[in-house]
């Protein structure tokens, strides 16, 4: 993998510039800077980053305490953790009305907080309470994630195509991190560390969304119905 790498970085580096495209070229460079320089993409990209970070350190971590006793659940019981997806999926259509109403930034807060209190009732002991818990984290994962890319195509001046592939690419980026660095600390302190860092990063996406996003005004809200038409 290393060799192939390597070689395909070497043959790229030798290529010849293209030519007669060099305005092309500055173009796509312009507006790659002009993502980078705003802070409203920038903060969405850090949102979208943690988001899946704690969305897979959740359902990479809880089937291993799900699996210990008390619980013991079978392999076939523990795949159905992941039906609790379908409840967020059923109530994602309700994000855009909220977005539309109060504003991306009210909708991720109120998202972050279910995703915060579902979280918290995992370190419950019993079954029901925590599938409750993870039915609601998943529902405030959803409400997040439509807020969130909602908020880069709104803010995107240009080249909307690119934001979104940034926002996707420091998304699963977030993903690989949420993970892996959980294990230690599941090794350490178990579910309530993991659950600790769960929440410490959904602290992060608020600070980060409440200090950078802009709340709802009434421009802001004419252009986002342009931008759903």
């Amino acid at each position: 993998m290393i060799r192939n790498s390597s070689t395909a970085g070497a043959l790229w580096w030798s290529l010849p510039p293209e030519r007669g495209n060099g305005h092309a070229a500055a173009g796509r460079d312009a507006v790659w800077r002009a993502h980078l320089r705003n802070p409203q993409l920038l903060a969405t990209y850090a949102v979208g980053f943690c988001m899946l970070c704690t969305q897979v350190a959740m359902f990479t971590y809880v089937p291993f305490l799900l699996a210990a006793p008390p619980f013991s659940l079978s392999t076939a019981a523990l795949g159905s953790i992941f039906l609790t997806y379908l409840v967020g999926a059923a109530v994602t259509p309700f994000a855009g009305r909220g977005i539309d109403a109060y504003g991306h930034r009210a909708v991720l807060v109120a998202a972050l907080g279910l995703c915060a209190l579902g979280s918290i009732l995992t370190l419950a002991s019993a079954l029901p309470v925590i599938a409750a818990g993870l039915s609601m984290f998943a529902t405030g994962v959803f409400f997040a994630q439509a807020s969130s890319s909602s908020h880069v195509a709104h803010h995107a001046a240009h080249n909307r195509a690119l934001a979104i592939g940034m926002y996707a690419t420091a998304y699963y980026i977030g993903g690989s991190v949420g993970g892996s660095l959980p294990a230690a600390l599941w090794n350490t302190g178990g579910w309530p560390a993991c659950v600790a860092f769960i929440l410490s990063v959904e602290t992060v996406m608020l600070a980060i969304a409440w200090r950078f996003w802009k709340p709802l005004t009434r421009e802001s809200a004419d252009l986002s119905f342009q931008i759903a038409d």
